[in-house]
């Protein structure tokens, strides 16, 4: 018998006889043993934990609290996934079976830097402990749980593409609840577009149409690398019919941002794709016709575009005086920033704001929220970390070019998640972090694919 079978027959019967002796506390008893069942499933199949997550990403709104502390069910999942994944790298250090190098902390030296810089502009905060917590709870949680994990749980390409696959699977399921939303809205009367629903009285992706925008942006381009697998025309078609079934859920929610970002995804995709897999279909009379033909399919939308913008002054408002705030405040702590997690402090002691908007919101811009919490030094140490990783992966591009097929895709996924970011609020969730962690990943095994050809010749 195997030992992950032995492990499975043990917890059954731990699980009954814990559920058998509970008596009043079976729904407590229930939890903890839910959350070590996961524990030891993350442990010995952490790439099991990884799909979970993937799957799971836009579930930012699915919230569970207890006394002041609040995680949503993608949060939830993460840190279980950390703690199973470093629960198997204790066992294996314990057995000597844990080989030196095999974890890596992709790009640690510049994240090194802008943490420095985030724990000096925390401690020379007003807000010494809130500061501190925020960067621990965000900051810090980003890079090693949705960026650092993942990296190291992608050990081969079997996991790669099944993480992918669960993407596409995560933002099929976000379109289609998308797609649900137009049932209940007046198509005549008012402004109708993608947005999410309620799920059980609870918007378990929130309830905003950038929610949905920001996330199928990254699916929309990410999808196109299951190419690499997939040989026959068939499955080509069927890639190309998911790519264009996602685009048009991206433009059905009529969000500026996803336009926008759409339209740099597009040109970078394009332009790369011409330069390294150097497409011969892209001749001029193909792309004046692709033109043409979506200029007419625009038009309607563009229509409509025009219409709700004229009817969106407020918010265009709004985000005009979140930059200014952010402004302002740069330039009263222009090094250090007023510390991370202080956004809301400022908005809310901004009598102009209150007056016109009622509560305090966050940066809806990850330039925003740098400048004002961790100033010019944090912005710059942020910037080259991010800077660093479409660095590397323009790089890659351009000595693996055979691979461009599975890398280009991820990489403009990635650069579009990120955009997306500099207009709104998820700056620092693992909708943006892991598929980021995903096309790092995949650089990295083809980094050691050309590594070991290089040893073998």
């Amino acid at each position: 018998m195997k030992e992950k079978h032995r492990w499975l027959i043990f917890f059954s019967i731990l699980l009954i006889a814990a559920l058998a002796l509970s008596g009043p506390y079976t729904l407590y008893v229930g939890l903890v043993t839910l959350v070590l069942a996961a524990l030891l499933l993350f442990a010995l199949k952490p790439e099991f934990g990884l799909y979970l997550l993937v799957f799971s990403l836009p579930l930012i709104n699915w919230n569970f609290d207890w006394n002041s502390l609040s995680a949503s069910f993608v949060e939830i999942i993460a840190l279980l996934l950390f703690l199973g994944f470093s629960l198997r790298q204790l066992y294996l250090f314990s057995c000597g079976e844990l080989k030196r190098g095999s974890l890596k902390l992709p790009l640690w030296q510049p994240f090194l830097l802008f943490a420095l810089v985030v724990i000096t502009s925390a401690l020379s905060s007003h807000y010494i402990v809130s500061s501190l917590w925020y960067a621990v709870r965000w900051l810090f949680f980003f890079y090693i749980v949705y960026l650092a994990v993942p990296y190291n749980i992608i050990k081969d390409g079997k996991i790669l593409r099944n993480a992918i696959i669960a993407l596409l699977l995560s933002g099929l399921g976000v379109a289609i609840i998308g797609l649900i939303s137009l049932s209940y809205q007046d198509w005549y009367n008012e402004f109708f577009r993608v947005q999410p629903i309620a799920i059980g009285g609870i918007y378990p992706i929130g309830q905003n149409h950038n929610l949905i925008a920001e996330f199928l942006v990254i699916i929309t381009f990410a999808v196109l690398s299951l190419k690499y697998w997939v040989t026959s025309a068939r499955g080509q078609r069927l890639v190309d019919i998911l790519f264009l079934f996602f685009l048009a859920v991206t433009v059905g929610t009529f969000s500026r941002t996803a336009w926008i970002v759409l339209g740099l995804e597009i040109v970078v995709f394009l332009a790369l794709d011409t330069l390294y897999l150097k497409r011969k279909h892209w001749s001029s009379q193909n792309i004046i016709f692709a033109l043409i033909l979506s200029a007419i399919i625009l038009v309607p939308f563009v229509n409509r575009m025009t219409k709700l913008q004229a009817e969106n002054v407020s918010s265009t408002e709004n985000r005009v005086l979140l930059t200014q705030i952010a402004w302002r405040a740069f330039a009263a702590q222009p090094i250090l920033g007023h510390g991370p997690g202080t956004f809301v402090s400022l908005v809310d002691n901004n009598i102009r704001f209150r007056a016109k908007y009622g509560d305090p919101l966050d940066s809806h811009g990850l330039g925003q929220k740098l400048i004002a919490e961790v100033g010019f030094l944090g912005t710059a140490t942020f910037a080259l970390f991010t800077g660093l990783i479409f660095w590397n992966l323009y790089r890659a591009l351009k000595l693996y070019k055979k691979e461009a097929q599975l890398l280009l895709p991820l990489a403009v996924a990635a650069l579009g998640g990120l955009t997306y970011q500099f207009f709104n609020t998820s700056y620092y969730k693992g909708k943006l972090w892991v598929p980021i962690a995903i096309a790092v990943a995949a650089m990295g095994l083809l980094q050691k694919k050309y590594a070991a050809k290089k040893i073998k010749a």
